[in-house]
C-alpha cells in the first residue's frame, strides 16, 4: 500500500481518498480513523472499587486480551489491568475488524499482538504474547479461530 500525503496550506477543504481493490480490515481501520468512529472501550483500573476513580478511554489496539471473569470484563494492556462496562459480546462483534477474535466462552485476543502459538497436548493451542501471558485457545473454538486468520491472511493480500 503506497500512502501520499500533500500539504497545501491555502486549502480549506481538506480531504482524503482511499483507492482500493478490495475492502480489507486495513482499509476499514482507515475508514473509521477518518470518520472518528474508530471503536474505543472505557474502563478503570481493576483494583479501584467501580464508584470512585477516574474512567480511562482504551484503544483497541493497545489490548492484549479481554477476559470475563465472575460477570466482570477485564482488558489486559501493557500498563494494567481495566475492568470494562461492555459486555465480552459487544466488544466481540466492536472489535472483530480490528483483529480480536473468541478463543473462549470467555475471552478474546487481539491477533496483532500474539507473538506466538504453540500447540500443545489434547490438542489444545496457547497464545502467547509479548508481556510473557498465555491464553488457552479452547479446542471447540480452534477452528472458528482458525478460519479468522484465513480470512484475516485473504484480506490483507
Amino acid at each position: 500500500m503506497r500512502l501520499n500525503l500533500y500539504e497545501d496550506r491555502n486549502n480549506v477543504d481538506e480531504r482524503v481518498d482511499i483507492y482500493y481493490a478490495k475492502m480489507r480490515p486495513v482499509i476499514k481501520q482507515l475508514i473509521d480513523t477518518v470518520n472518528s468512529e474508530r471503536p474505543t472501550l472505557s474502563g478503570r483500573p481493576a483494583d479501584e472499587d467501580l464508584d470512585d476513580g477516574e474512567e480511562i478511554i482504551l484503544d483497541p489496539k493497545e489490548i492484549y486480551y479481554l477476559d470475563h471473569i465472575d460477570r466482570k470484563l477485564f482488558a489486559y494492556t501493557r500498563d494494567g489491568v481495566y475492568r470494562l462496562m461492555q459486555t465480552l459480546s459487544a466488544c466481540e462483534q466492536m472489535l472483530w475488524n480490528y483483529g480480536f477474535v473468541r478463543v473462549s466462552k470467555s475471552n478474546l485476543i487481539n491477533i496483532y499482538k500474539v507473538k506466538q502459538l504453540k500447540p500443545d497436548v489434547n490438542m489444545k493451542v496457547y497464545a502467547s504474547f509479548d508481556n510473557g501471558e498465555r491464553i488457552c485457545i479452547n479446542r471447540s473454538y480452534k477452528k472458528s479461530f482458525n478460519e479468522y486468520l484465513v480470512r484475516m491472511r485473504r484480506m490483507g493480500q
